[in-house]
């Protein structure tokens, strides 16, 4: 009898019915359409975030870059610090690179530098100063060894940015000496309402440091006032802008910061030659508060003629006193020469008895004029 042989059918392999592959694809979808908004959402967030960021290290970069070149801001004997003073516009010397290795009096050394760029700006090369007709500069300055200066001359400017076709945005230059302007920044926001980049304070001949009045701008070196030299903080305004496109609105962030200048008032003067002329027209009264009680003493004066002419190395005024009856004086205070037209002290010790003020001048030797005094002034 023949055996039976059976054969075996394979196992059914596991699968999925139509109706859930249906139902799997439908939530599938769910999910999506659940998640896409919040992914949007968090996409523009993030865009948003990342402009709000560029836009700020925009403003922070300018700032910096600024600040870090004029806090050094300084030169050779009669070589100006500040050379234009605008609300749009910085000139200033600075010995910010050298090509000579081991050149103490640089801030950076770079063999590879440009010639033209890492010394005083030679007035054979004089061209205007960014938005002025003003040309500089008027002659070479040297240093004690005779060879030219290697403070070179540095310019921050702001202009339009013509291509935004927006009055409100400019693009930020700098400049070295004679050489091709160099673009630093876009995208500068600069409403109508604000008016200014750099901002400025400068002392008084009382020692005083006021803001200088946009009115009093702008303020270009030269010889007879050397009003740039009392200059002593530039503030800074900076803001920066950032468009969102698909938001349809624009995001500015703005830096503020101030820069004292380390040098001014401490020209390295090597020699000063002899002792400067005395003050001029010293006079003291007696002023009155609203009640008509005495309130202080003014002191008031002219400056020396060797403050603006001559050998130009007078820095400071030394005000005085004393008792008429007696010899000894005693000094009250100082007053920097900042090239004032006139200066003036307050003495607000008003202990009775009669005195005499007397004033004089200190090159930076420092050697000292002739007191120069006043007539008695009798106090209640």
């Amino acid at each position: 009898m023949r055996p039976t042989i059976r054969t075996r059918r394979p196992a059914g392999r596991p699968g999925f019915t139509l109706l859930e592959l249906m139902l799997s694809m439908t939530l599938s979808l769910m999910v999506f359409a659940i998640a896409l908004p919040f992914f949007r959402v968090q996409s523009k967030a993030v865009e948003a975030n990342v402009g709000r960021s560029e836009a700020s290290q925009n403003a922070r970069f300018v700032q910096n870059a600024i600040d870090r070149e004029l806090r050094l801001a300084g030169g050779e004997v009669g070589q100006p610090i500040i050379v234009q003073a605008t609300p749009f516009a910085l000139t200033f010397n600075v010995d910010l690179v050298s090509r000579t290795p081991g050149d103490a009096n640089a801030v950076y050394i770079n063999t590879d530098a440009d010639s033209l760029a890492v010394t005083g700006w030679d007035d054979g090369d004089a061209m205007a100063l960014p938005g002025t007709t003003r040309t500089y500069p008027d002659r070479d300055y040297f240093d004690a060894a005779g060879n030219l200066s290697g403070a070179e001359t540095i310019s921050y400017f702001v202009s339009p940015d013509l291509a935004s076709g927006r009055p409100d945005l400019y693009q930020l230059w700098r400049r070295v000496n004679d050489r091709d302007s160099t673009l630093v920044a876009r995208d500068i926001h600069i409403p109508a309402d604000t008016g200014w980049f750099f901002r400025y304070w400068r002392t008084t001949g009382t020692g005083a440091l006021v803001q200088v009045p946009a009115n009093a701008l702008p303020i270009l070196w030269d010889d007879t006032t050397a009003l740039a030299d009392s200059i002593r903080i530039v503030d800074l305004r900076v803001s920066a802008l950032y468009r969102d496109d698909r938001a349809q609105e624009e995001v500015t962030r703005t830096t503020y910061a101030s820069t004292r200048l380390l040098n001014a008032g401490l020209l390295r003067q090597r020699t000063c030659g002899t002792s400067p002329l005395p003050a001029r027209n010293v006079a003291a009264a007696i002023q009155l508060d609203a009640g008509g009680a005495p309130a202080s003493v003014r002191i008031a004066w002219d400056p020396s003629l060797e403050e603006g002419g001559g050998e130009r190395d007078v820095t400071t005024y030394v005000v005085q006193r004393r008792l008429a009856s007696e010899t000894e004086w005693t000094t009250l205070g100082n007053v920097p020469a900042n090239g004032d037209a006139s200066y003036a002290y307050e003495d607000f010790d008003l202990a009775g008895g009669d005195r005499i003020y007397g004033v004089f001048a200190q090159d930076c030797s420092p050697a000292n004029s002739p007191v120069v005094a006043t007539g008695t002034v009798s106090i209640p």
